[in-house]
């Protein structure tokens, strides 16, 4: 099963990015791995899917070996024609989540093909048909992307496209904050075991973390 514990970073995180995606605002929650970026935006896009039958979404977790192309095709193939623009069917607005968002690999001239496609389209408000070359206008579609930090087989992605996003800084969670999030965890697992074991969480929890510190 999946346990999610709320804390003060994940709501104030949560509400942010709500916000935003409610003002059609493309959000990129950047931060370290096992911050919790992907689970708030999951949670985050349900929530708001639960308040507002209006959204629709669908999710791209990015590789070094994602295409231009590929994310094209994706996200194209959840769209209708609409007049002359193509737009989620049911006349709804699509929030489409892009997780591991900077692992694309560079190409020769050092830039990140499927970036650059979103960067087009959220800078004019198209992109190109690739067999006739003709403008394909996309409406009543939004962003909200994840990533880490630079390093490994993350790049650092171009100014031009990080200046499309607002952009929500993920913080490492603080020792009080893991002691309550693994503290649910292990008294949600020590019901199952006797009494006398049932008050041993808090202390389990602290001597773990405390072991990992050192």
């Amino acid at each position: 099963y999946k346990i999610i514990v709320p804390t003060a970073d994940t709501a104030r995180n949560g509400y942010t990015a709500s916000l935003l995606i409610h003002s059609h605002h493309p959000v990129l929650l950047v931060g370290g791995v096992g911050n919790g970026k992907t689970v708030c935006v999951e949670s985050t896009i349900a929530k708001v899917l639960r308040e507002e039958e209006k959204f629709s979404t669908i999710s791209a977790n990015f590789s070094a070996q994602t295409s231009s192309q590929a994310l094209q095709f994706l996200i194209e193939g959840k769209l209708d024609k609409r007049g002359n623009a193509f737009a989620p069917s049911g006349g709804k607005t699509m929030i489409v989540f892009v997780d591991d968002f900077n692992m694309p690999q560079k190409d020769l001239f050092g830039s990140q093909p499927p970036l650059e496609l979103l960067r087009l389209w959220m800078s004019y408000g198209f992109w190109y048909d690739r067999t006739k070359q003709t403008e394909k206008r996309i409406i009543d579609t939004q962003l909200v992307c994840a990533m880490g930090p630079p390093g490994g087989s993350r790049a650092v992605i171009s100014e031009r496209i990080q200046s499309k996003f607002n952009l929500i800084n993920v913080t490492a969670p603080s020792d009080d904050t893991m002691r309550r999030i693994f503290g649910v965890m292990i008294n949600q697992k020590l019901l199952d075991f006797d009494e006398s074991f049932k008050s041993l969480g808090e202390q389990i929890t602290t001597s773990t973390i405390l072991l990992y510190q050192r």
